[in-house]
């Protein structure tokens, strides 16, 4: 076990517990659980497919830790934090931009009947990025992070922000980085029991949703994309052993 000053970084695709229950259709007779079991393991690799996009975006700087449903946890622990800050800033920036433009692109999945295909285009993804020390430890093989500030981070998942989709930098971060001058940026504290005042700056993306102008195609072609795209993941399911 040891003790690094770094970087802190969740990445959570927001609209996902709405997007997994949006199962309307789980109440006709007789298909209500095929539409069901359909909807659910749609939403779970439309989800993946996006977070893989996420982890792709940023894997040159920070190390993906562990995935936490529909979030991703991340860290970097640089040897020139403040000469990191403002590339780690940019980065993150970008993921918005990357993360619509894959959702553009299986834009597709939405001639499928089932409910979560046809919301997947309110998905969003927010980013919240912190500064300070934690633990890295083993155990039986599993690196594991540790510690007050990735608890802090993970807290300011829910916050007092009215918003699906935004950029939010601890105190720590934008000092570092001078994003909150350089950044349209507005700055609030949010509360914890616990944890007392964490001082925050939030930045509101552009709308990067490329969904519509994407998408394109007749309907047979989207179909067809969708059916090839389902069938695919199917198909590496298949060559994994069945445990014994």
């Amino acid at each position: 076990m040891r003790q690094v000053e770094g970087f802190i970084v969740l990445l959570d695709i927001s609209g996902y517990t709405n997007y997994v229950r949006s199962h309307n259709l789980r109440f006709v007779p007789v298909v209500g659980k095929h539409f069901r079991e359909t909807s659910e393991a749609h939403a779970e690799q439309v989800v993946t497919d996006l977070l893989e996009a996420l982890i792709n975006c940023t894997a040159d700087l920070l190390r993906a830790e562990k995935l936490e449903g529909d979030a991703v946890l991340l860290t970097a622990v640089p040897e020139d934090a403040e000469a990191f800050s403002p590339i780690l800033v940019q980065r993150l920036r970008e993921v918005f931009v990357a993360f619509h433009h894959r959702l553009g692109e299986i834009a597709f999945c939405t001639t499928c009947l089932c409910d979560c295909c046809s919301h997947m285009e309110a998905l969003r993804v927010k980013a919240i990025a912190h500064y300070g020390p934690f633990l890295i430890k083993e155990v039986a093989g599993f690196r594991e992070i540790a510690g007050q500030e990735v608890i802090r981070a993970h807290r300011l998942l829910k916050n007092t922000v009215e918003s699906d989709e935004y950029l939010m930098l601890t105190d720590a971060v934008a000092g570092l980085s001078g994003a909150g001058q350089s950044l349209s940026m507005s700055r609030h504290e949010e509360e914890d029991p616990s944890l007392g005042t964490t001082g925050v700056w939030v930045h509101f993306p552009k709308d990067h949703s490329l969904f519509r102008t994407v998408e394109g195609g007749t309907y047979v072609q989207r179909l067809n994309q969708m059916w090839s795209y389902f069938d695919e993941e199917k198909s590496r399911d298949s060559l994994i052993p069945a445990a014994k």
